[in-house]
């Protein structure tokens, strides 16, 4: 499960008990972004409204579906467009609330 944090953070923000899905998800409507996943060849694609410059392109060349939709989603978990941060709820509860997991 993981946690979105917007940047600056804010625990009363915080979504907890996420999973992948639910995580890009809500970061996408956070953004404000529509978005689509479509397969060029190879390589699957996430197409999204509002992509401002220099933002990478989020790609996949999995051939299975799914499993490319998977990596791309943690593509965009991971670069969090600047504005939000995405771990594990383990990792969550061990830097926020400090204890261990």
């Amino acid at each position: 499960m993981y946690t979105v944090r917007a940047i600056p953070p804010d625990i009363l923000t915080d979504a907890r008990g996420l999973t992948l899905t639910e995580a890009f998800t809500r970061i996408m409507a956070l953004m404000g972004r529509h978005y689509a996943f479509a397969r060029t060849a190879r390589v699957m694609h996430l197409m999204m409204t509002g992509v401002e410059e220099g933002e990478p392109e989020f790609l996949s060349e999995f051939t299975t579906d799914e499993t490319a939709r998977n990596a791309i989603m943690a593509q965009v978990c991971a670069w969090g467009f600047g504005r939000f941060s995405v771990m594990s709820d383990e990792d969550y509860t061990r830097q926020i609330l400090g204890r261990a997991a």
